[in-house]
């Protein structure tokens, strides 16, 4: 049996897990709530705790054939056997649902569903997976895109005549915290900075190399050997994933943007200001220039669109990225004249665990971390309304750990924002963030 996980879906992976120890809810007689990695869910009272289970966070697509197979879709002429039905909508996705007072962000099933692809007994606590022998279990929901991403790539000349990819990479994809293994690489002395999470959309600005044009000359001396220069320093403006524009003239046809929000704020921000190979990223919030909200119910009360920075690098000629550290990143972003996200703490794991009186137990192995995380975001710092603004709750936290040459870093968010999000999910409206 071959275990893997699809490229994009690492954080919407099934994992498979010992029932969590039950608790009762009032109110309700045939569900008890339990909670892994502080992901509340909701499951049958008889649960049996001496059986292995699935884990699939909110967010998570479940494969029809999976949901078929298990009798779990709303609409029985979907399952195996259509006298039984379940509580999954035809889009087979894991919701966070606010229950009798529960939000629950996850679904836990036992591992037996399985049986119909694969014997459930070769699996063991701890696997992680999307596909099972290639054949798919369950993937990252991703809402049908508008805009460019539909059915567009950026310009071929891009990647071919005008950039090589890594002088304008794209930034690092931010891991779950409590995701199975992600702790095991914090001590208690770790140094770590942990930033509030902001809701808009994500920008990279790069002062990077770029291919230049030769002449017909220069292309005869250079296939004879001659040295010519065939780069040279351009600004270059992203989204989260499509190159938007070089020195900010934009790169695509103008039919398929009604703005380029990216090269504008690039612009506005921060053209004539960075040395030859500094990268910049960071996060878009509030309104669009043309009035709009970046991201819905979350304009943070800005008018117009305000850049927050969280990470900068220096690119050398060898296409080599090194991180500067959250101090320099604060150093230098005041010379630029832009914000960093807000920072909540710097320092040693250890002091923000006993500010917040969170005892760590020790074991064999050395002190447990992954539940002092646990306590400390989901029950002292989660859940509450936004720094920024006060009338929304706050998204989450990312918590970055210095390494060289790249840093590393995870992210926690809200029960109360997921279901913000599961809500959004189900209208289908529009997100900036996801269509670029």
């Amino acid at each position: 049996m071959k275990l893997s996980i699809k490229k994009g879906s690492e954080n919407y992976a099934a994992q498979v897990i010992a029932l969590p120890s039950k608790s009762p809810v009032p109110g309700l007689d045939n569900l008890i709530q339990v909670t892994h990695l502080g992901n509340n869910c909701l499951v049958q009272k008889s649960s049996d705790q001496n059986v292995k289970y699935l884990f699939f966070p909110a967010g998570t697509v479940l494969d029809p054939r999976y949901l078929a197979n298990n009798n779990l879709y709303r609409h029985s002429h979907n399952n195996l056997d259509t006298s039984r039905s379940g509580f999954f909508d035809d889009s087979g996705r894991v919701k966070a649902i606010r229950f009798k007072g529960v939000i629950s962000t996850g679904f836990i099933i036992p591992v037996k569903s399985l049986s119909f692809l694969t014997d459930p007994a070769l699996l063991n606590i701890g696997d992680t997976f999307t596909n099972i022998d290639n054949k798919p279990v369950c993937w990252k929901y991703l809402r049908k895109q508008r805009g460019f991403s539909a059915g567009a790539k950026s310009p071929k000349f891009e990647i071919e005549t005008l950039l090589d990819p890594r002088f304008a990479p794209e930034h690092t994809d931010t891991g779950q915290l409590l995701k199975p293994g992600n702790t095991d690489r914090f001590t208690l002395d770790t140094p770590v900075t942990i930033t509030h999470k902001l809701h808009g959309t994500s920008i990279r600005i790069f002062n990077t190399r770029t291919k230049r044009k030769l002449n017909f000359i220069e292309r005869c001396l250079k296939a004879i050997g001659v040295k010519v220069v065939d780069h040279q320093y351009s600004y270059i403006v992203a989204s989260r994933r499509v190159i938007k524009s070089k020195d900010f003239k934009c790169l695509h046809n103008p039919k398929n943007f009604k703005d380029d929000l990216w090269s504008k704020v690039a612009r506005n921000n921060l053209e004539g200001k960075l040395c030859q190979g500094e990268a910049v990223y960071g996060e878009i919030i509030g309104m669009d220039y043309a009035g709009g909200a970046i991201q819905l119910d979350y304009t943070y009360g800005f008018p117009g669109p305000k850049l927050y920075i969280y990470r900068i690098t220096q690119i050398n000629p060898e296409g080599v990225e090194v991180d500067l550290s959250w101090e320099q990143v604060k150093q230098r972003a005041k010379q630029l004249g832009v914000d960093t996200v807000p920072e909540l703490y710097s320092g040693k794991l250890r002091h923000i665990l006993e500010a917040h009186k969170i005892t760590v137990n020790q074991t064999k192995e050395g002190p447990d971390i992954l539940p002092a995380l646990e306590t400390l975001f989901h029950e002292r710092l989660l859940d509450k309304p936004s720094l920024l603004d006060r009338f929304v709750v706050e998204e989450g936290y990312v918590v970055r750990q210095e390494m060289y040459p790249k840093v590393t870093a995870y992210k926690i968010k809200s029960r109360k924002f997921l279901v913000h999000e599961s809500k959004l999910q189900d209208k289908e409206v529009v997100d900036m963030e996801e269509d670029n």
